[in-house]
């Protein structure tokens, strides 16, 4: 490691070289850097619903919709709307009908406007914009299309502000506890060009989801900051042992190399868990935000060795007063009451334990929407779910179901070929549904011989009668579009409407109800196709995700732990530590009753354990140390001494990113996600401060105890005690 130091601090002004040409490529790279928006692509490989929509898109295309409603228009001007927006470039078709109460109900009316693009695309985007040109405040706009649109403006929007908010923050966190005014610029420009490596790298992957890319650069420096302050805390102490400060770097980065990987090792292994989730945005997030600490690393050991050097004249003409927390009566009295604070944590955390299930858990609401809000008011719900089945299916079945389907209260419409355009229709009705004289409908099926005709036969009959009638040749190819839209080669598609929200309890049981009657009625032969069917899926394996996430993080950590502190015992006590702190968090929400986005849990999972567990690593480290030389009360006040100006740097700058992010983002899972890990963090650091020391406190004896020690290193308590000549237990 000495030589290796060397040649950092030496060869500075040609690692400056090499870190300017790698800013400039990634530079370039973030802008090319493709952003997924799309949460089915990350579905499972075993998916039905990821399965289903590969067979729906093969059979029928890429379509995706709007909803437009008006309130107060004339029958005219209904009718006029509908052609408006069917004219508007790469609009496949716009449903409205008059005398419907799905679509015209007490002054409002509704309109389903079909793209022929998918819903993430620029073009489904463009038709939306020019919706909204045409009719500005006018219309209420909503739907899937609208959603994505939302969130392409809020991260274009909210992420330039919230990243010079959060850089104001952290700027002043570190003014306020670094030694130096000079000391964040270099701390900031260093991390800074470790987010800009790993935001140009991602141009490397073949896409990054939205959520990655907006979190990504905030949880990077929340969670690698106090790498820095550990490198400038180590060259601060070794400057009074050696006059020439690049000898004292090159010491210090020998001698830190060791503390500082094994720390930024714990948040890597905590990241790295998310790769194993069966929703592969965990693997998204997982590599995005592993290599982003990873680049951290790299860069301090360095970068930011060499900046420090360069400018060690300027960080020691900006020296400030230091502040110094000195915490001997906090520990003294928390060591007091352990008999109180160790029952009451238990408490706490067992309480925690039982309500963190009971948190309500999201999976697909990105946004609240006003207009769709209101829309909904207006016209109730109208969540639609796409059934495909294999054409060869029974008409008997597909009438069985749909029958099933007629008695439900919670099933506002069914459109299927057979009931629509391959409904067989009398005279009468056919009349009705075209706006025919019923006399030339009903010479028509005398002519035909028959009683009652398809609407698909009646339009193709009377055309092939020579009829031109325009209304005629407009129905036939209205017809045409939807039998498209409806009958493909191998599955046909039937369209459900529930009067359910997108997601939460009931509508997932409804979703389960609908898929038990097709096992029963269809067997095999179907797939169940939807943003809520893909909740669904998401809800019925996420509990058991959750708990493999944690079980795995909690064990890889604790492995690494271990062999940080060579001791099974201080180990296990961090870890549980730790954990409490992510179950008070979890339970916490489900007691103010708010609705957490299923990422959030499990990213809060895996950042806490993986980050925060340094602050309980560094106060062991240090108390372990101080009790070879003090006893148990004056220990624990010099190892919190040494430990809480690290642990409440590195504790507020993840606070302050992620909580900034959580008020300004208006994105609803980003916001959450910020949220939560800011409040965990928070709680963390609590724990870690005022139970934590309680802990060690009263299991001192094991704490100590130490693995692949020799006699002569071990008992470092045995030769205090003898130098005092006194037992222990009576010195304290």
């Amino acid at each position: 490691m000495n030589r290796f130091s060397e040649i950092i601090v030496r060869k500075r002004r040609i690692i400056y070289i090499v870190y300017l040409i790698a800013a400039i490529a990634c530079a370039i790279g973030i802008f090319t850097t493709n952003i997924n928006y799309d949460m089915s692509k990350y579905l499972p490989d075993d998916s039905q619903v990821k399965k289903g929509m590969s067979v729906m898109e093969d059979e029928f295309g890429k379509s995706s919709a709007i909803t437009v409603m008006f309130d107060g228009l004339s029958e005219t001007e209904q009718l006029q709307r509908q052609q408006e927006l069917s004219e508007i470039d790469n609009v496949k078709s716009v449903v409205f009908i008059q005398n419907d109460e799905a679509y015209q109900k007490d002054g409002h009316s509704k309109y389903t406007v079909t793209i022929a693009s998918d819903t993430y695309s620029k073009t489904s985007r463009e038709v939306l914009s020019d919706i909204r040109d045409i009719y500005g405040d006018e219309a209420y706009i909503s739907g899937a299309v609208v959603d994505n649109d939302l969130m392409v403006k809020s991260l274009l929007n909210d992420i330039p502000v919230i990243s010079v908010i959060a850089t104001v923050i952290i700027f002043t966190i570190l003014f306020i506890l670094c030694d130096s005014w000079t000391e964040p610029f270099l701390f900031m420009l260093c991390i800074g060009t470790a987010i800009l490596v790993n935001m140009g790298t991602n141009a490397l992957l073949p896409s990054v989801s939205f959520m990655t890319f907006a979190v990504g650069a905030v949880l990077q420096m929340g969670l690698s900051m106090d790498y820095s302050i550990m490198l400038m805390n180590r060259y601060s102490q070794e400057k009074k042992v050696h006059a020439n400060h690049e000898e004292a770097m090159i010491s210090a980065l020998a001698n830190s190399f060791a503390p500082i990987s094994g720390s930024s090792v714990t948040t890597i292994v905590g990241l790295l868990a998310l790769v194993f989730m069966d929703f592969k945005i965990g693997q998204d997030m997982g590599v995005v935000l592993a290599k982003g600490v990873f680049f951290s690393l790299v860069s301090i050991f360095t970068l930011l060795p060499g900046l420090v050097v360069s400018f060690d004249k300027l960080i020691e003409k900006s020296r400030k007063p230091s502040i110094t927390i000195k915490t001997g009566r906090l520990m003294g009295g928390i060591s007091k009451l352990r008999g109180i604070i160790i029952p009451l944590a238990l408490i706490a955390v067992g309480f925690s334990f039982i309500y963190k299930d009971d948190v309500k858990v999201g999976f697909l609401k990105m946004f609240d929407n006003s207009d769709q809000t209101y829309t909904e008011e207006c016209f109730g719900y109208d969540n639609q779910t796409v059934l495909m089945y294999r054409n060869t299916t029974s008409q008997e079945k597909i009438s069985e179901y749909i029958t099933w389907l007629g008695t439900r209260d919670d099933v506002n419409s069914v459109q299927d070929y057979s009931n629509t355009l391959g409904r067989p229709c009398t005279a009468g009705e056919i009349a009705a549904q075209f706006g025919f004289p019923a006399e030339q409908a009903q010479m028509m099926y005398q002519a035909m011989g028959v009683e009652t005709m398809t609407m698909e036969e009646f339009i193709g009959a009377s055309i092939q009668g020579g009829s031109e009638d325009p209304a005629l040749l407009q129905a036939q190819q209205m017809i045409n579009e939807n039998r498209s839209q409806m009958v493909g080669s191998e599955y046909n598609r039937m369209v459900i409407s529930l009067n359910h929200e997108s997601e939460g309890e009931a509508t997932f049981d409804a979703v389960g109800e609908l898929l038990d009657k097709a096992d029963e009625v269809l067997g095999e032969n179907y797939y169940l196709v939807g943003d809520t069917v893909m909740g669904y899926e998401m809800n019925d394996g996420f509990k058991s995700e959750m708990n493999f996430v944690t079980l795995l993080t909690t064990i890889a950590i604790f492995v690494v732990v271990i062999f940080t502190f060579r001791s099974i015992f201080s180990s296990a006590i961090l870890v549980a530590v730790i954990q409490a702190a992510v179950y008070i968090t979890t339970a916490a929400m489900a007691i103010m009753g708010f609705t957490v986005n299923y990422i959030a849990l499990i990213l809060v999972q895996c950042i806490l354990m993986g980050a925060t567990i340094d602050y309980g690593i560094l106060f062991v480290c240090n108390y372990v140390e101080e009790r070879g030389k003090l006893r148990k009360k004056e220990a624990l006040a010099s190892a919190m001494d040494k430990s809480i100006k690290t642990i409440l740097t590195s504790s507020l700058v993840l606070i302050g990113c992620c909580m900034t992010t959580g008020i300004l983002m208006t994105q609803k899972v980003i916001s959450q996600t910020c949220s939560m890990v800011a409040f965990g963090a928070a709680t963390a650091a609590f724990m870690v401060v005022f139970v934590l020391p309680v802990i060690i406190f009263a299991l001192d004896k094991l704490v100590l105890i130490r693995f692949g020690k020799s006699n002569a290193e071990a008992p470092a308590e045995v030769k205090f005690n003898e130098r005092k000549k006194q037992p222990a237990r009576k010195a304290d």
